[in-house]
Formats: structure tokens, C-alpha cells, sequence
């Protein structure tokens, strides 16, 4: 069966099915899928859970030993298969077809896969787990989506913000509900029961002692390379996700990229541009500073090495992405 997100719940309250296929490049809401799955299955006597990573050693024997082996501590089992590509190739395939065909009663697969394409849906492996199971695709909500998807975390966590604050943190966060998730809960640790304003969350960002990644973008946009390096260490000493940093880059640079096109074709960024992009009126200046130190095809070819630093978080590359942060924030901010 193919479920979606605002279905999920409910369909796990109903029962659960033999194997799940949950798969996306949203972070937050397909960890917290997973999540789930494993806490419906542990309340339903899967208590043991068994993990594996697709790798370069991973063999796919090792799933159907997997299934074969007895269990020492509990009768039912969870394999857990986290796959990040969403491609196992042909002998993959294979062994998922065969194995999901012929599971043990007491055995369920959950299989999670970090990146996806519609031509997936059509491969034999992905169409026998549907039909046997469960698939749900999770997608990272439209701009226009976001400002909803925040009042409804607001409401699960129990914090209370108005139309203002609610506008403000969709256009701060736009793009990672990750980084939306983590602000959520420290607005909620701070204000605790009081209703949070738009005011309230600027200030926050603003008066924050610790460097985030606001003010990492912000030095990268003023050209600051040793002040941008240095709030990038103190990101990762304090546990930041790579992620996230990953996504504001990201975020700046495709803004970048879009307002020195529209530089080069009509040699002017009006206000409305700005407004477009979400540039408040105070940044506007040092942007434009920016875009008279950076030609379109550095900021292009910059866009481009991010995604060399995407794989190397989900640990499809070699080398360390924190490194690799700051070698593409020198190139950038110099």
C-alpha cells in the first residue's frame, strides 16, 4: 500500500504491516517515520532490533542470514536497512524481492533510503514492497506549506506563538524542517507557557550569545572568512547538525546565484527582487555588496561543491564535511 505523511499515524494505530519502505531527502519527518515504525513494532512484541548500513561491505546475504539466525532474546524481530542512495543494485533487488516473498512471521523490515527518483517507483523491488507492505515518500513542504507545518508543531509541543512569530521563523527556516524543529524547541525551553511574538523571535536571533547559523551566513555575505570559519567551529563544538549548516549555505548561495542572474540580465536587483527572495531591507545592501565581489559563475560553480559536501555527510564521499565547510567558505567569503 502507498500511504502518506497525514496518514501514517493513523495507519500504524491500525496495524502494522510486514515491511516498510519509507524514503525522501527531508530529514526531520523521515527519521521521525522511522521512529515510529519502531515504537509501533516494540509495542507489538518486535523487541530486538537488527541494523544494517548499504555500503561498499554490505552483502546482501546478511539480510537473509538476518531472518535465519535464532534469537537469543526475543522471539520477534526488527531489521532495520538503511540504504541512502535508494539503489541496490541488480543482485539487491533480487534479494529484496526473494526475501520480502518468503519473510518469517516473526521477522519485520523497515528499509529507509535518503534520496529518491521518481523512476525508483517503477523498479520490480520497490513494486513488491508496496504490494507487500507499506511505502510512504515523505517531501519537504512548500513555501507556502511551511507557515502550517509550524503552527502544528507548535501545537504538538505545546508552544504558543502568534501570526508574527509563526511568518518570521517560516521565512528564516524555509527549506529545513530540521532547523525549524531544533528553533521550535528552544523558543519553547525559553518562553516556556507564554505566547512567543514576531518580536520575540527576531530578538532571540539577534541578542543569541552563541554563534548560529544566521550569523554564519551572515559573515559569509559581508565576506568575512576567518569570522565565518571561526562560527562554523563553534557550531560543530556545540553538536550542531551538518545538516542544517549544510541547508543554510545552501540556501544562501541558490539566493545568491538567482539575484546575480537577474544582475546580469537586466544589470539591476530591484526591491521587489529582494522582497521575492526574503531579503529584509537591512541586508539588502550588504548582498549587493557581495554580488559586485562574486561573478554568477563562481557563485554557480560554489553551488555546485556543495553537493559534494551532501555526500559527504551522508557518507557517499570521501573526506570530512566539516573540512570541507571550511575550504568552500574560504573560496566564498575571500
Amino acid at each position: 500500500m502507498r500511504l502518506y505523511a497525514n496518514q501514517f499515524q493513523k495507519h500504524l494505530a491500525s496495524g502494522l504491516a510486514k515491511c516498510y519502505l519509507l524514503v525522501g531527502d527531508e530529514p526531520l519527518q523521515l527519521q521521525e517515520a522511522c521512529d515510529a515504525v519502531k515504537q509501533a513494532a516494540a509495542a507489538q512484541g518486535f523487541t530486538e532490533r537488527e541494523a544494517h548500513q548499504v555500503d561498499a561491505n554490505f552483502k546482501w546475504h546478511q539480510l537473509q542470514d538476518a531472518a535465519g539466525n535464532m534469537s537469543l532474546f526475543a522471539s520477534k524481530r526488527l531489521i532495520d536497512l538503511h540504504m541512502p542512495s535508494g539503489k541496490p543494485g541488480t543482485a539487491g533487488s533480487k534479494a529484496l524481492v526473494a526475501f520480502v516473498q518468503s519473510m518469517p512471521a516473526d521477522v519485520m523490515l523497515l528499509i529507509r533510503c535518503d534520496e529518491w527518483s521518481a523512476n525508483n517507483d517503477k523498479s520490480k523491488w520497490v513494486k513488491t514492497l508496496t504490494d507487500e507492505g507499506a511505502f510512504m515518500r515523505v517531501f519537504q513542504p512548500k513555501a507556502a506549506e511551511l507557515p502550517g507545518w509550524i503552527q502544528n508543531r507548535c501545537r504538538q509541543i505545546g508552544l504558543q506563538a502568534d501570526r508574527d512569530a509563526i511568518a518570521l521563523l517560516a521565512m528564516r527556516l524555509e527549506g529545513n524542517l530540521l532547523a525549524a524543529a531544533q528553533e521550535l524547541e528552544k523558543l519553547k525551553m525559553r518562553f516556556a507557557d507564554q505566547t512567543i511574538t514576531g518580536k520575540d523571535v527576531a530578538g532571540l536571533v539577534a541578542d543569541n550569545a552563541r554563534f548560529d547559523v544566521f550569523r554564519l551566513t551572515d559573515a559569509l555575505i559581508e565576506g568575512q572568512v576567518l569570522k565565518a570559519i571561526r562560527i562554523l567551529r563553534s557550531l560543530k563544538k556545540n553538536d550542531l547538525s551538518p545538516v542544517v549548516i549544510l541547508w543554510a549555505l545552501e540556501k544562501e548561495c541558490r539566493m545568491l546565484c538567482d539575484l546575480a542572474a537577474i544582475r546580469a540580465k537586466s544589470h539591476n536587483v530591484s526591491a521587489q527582487d529582494y522582497r521575492r527572495h526574503g531579503v529584509w531591507q537591512n541586508r539588502q545592501a550588504p548582498i549587493q555588496n557581495c554580488l559586485n565581489r562574486l561573478p554568477l559563475p563562481l557563485l554557480e560553480q560554489q553551488l555546485s561543491g556543495l553537493s559534494r559536501i551532501d555526500k559527504q555527510i551522508k557518507g557517499r564521499a570521501s573526506g570530512d564535511a566539516w573540512q570541507g565547510m571550511e575550504r568552500w567558505l574560504a573560496a566564498m567569503a575571500a
